[in-house]
């Protein structure tokens, strides 16, 4: 991704950060503005963001980038930048976070937001790999039942603590 990156958007970076991405400033020739951010779901490889620069992009070069982002592994979504949001599960005193993004199919991608919870993180972390790529988030339609989502959330978390061997009890701290 970083090769990606540097070699086909870095050129085309702006000089300064928009304050309106609905309504731009674009650089002479350029169609539109990108931003570009990774959300990695395995924890065990270094996360990169590129979300703090805005490329000015012609068509031809925005469709060069997807052609070359495509042939890497993962889950690749266009997404709405002004539409993020975040979701929680409670497991006894452990907090889960995940961070909720809009993509243009009218779905948001749901994925595990770490360093919230350290106690969390230090739990799912050695987890998240065991799952297949595939179900490392969770994708619902825009607008869905927010007690389907919330259930959903609960039961992606829930999965993921039944293949712990560890005993969950020694993360729960009781109040009294």
């Amino acid at each position: 991704m970083d090769y990606l990156v540097h070699s086909l958007l870095a050129p085309y970076e702006g000089q300064m950060w928009q304050a309106d991405h609905l309504n731009p400033i674009l650089r002479k020739g350029a169609d539109f503005i990108v931003n570009l951010e990774t959300l990695e779901t395995n924890p065990n490889k270094p996360f990169e963001t590129y979300v703090f620069a805005d490329y000015h992009l012609t068509q031809a070069q925005f469709d060069g980038f997807l052609y070359q982002l495509r042939k890497l592994k993962g889950n690749h979504v266009l997404g709405h930048p002004n539409i993020r949001g975040h979701a929680e599960v409670l497991r006894g005193d452990l907090e889960f976070q995940f961070l909720v993004v809009h993509t243009h199919n009218q779905e948001e991608i749901i994925v595990y937001y770490p360093r919230q919870d350290f106690a969390a993180d230090e739990l799912l972390f050695p987890l998240i790999p065991l799952l297949p790529p595939q179900d490392r988030y969770v994708l619902l339609p825009i607008g869905g039942d927010p007690f389907i989502k919330q259930q959903t959330l609960e039961a992606w978390i829930d999965r993921l603590l039944s293949l712990s061997k560890q005993d969950l009890s020694a993360y729960i701290h009781t109040t009294q």
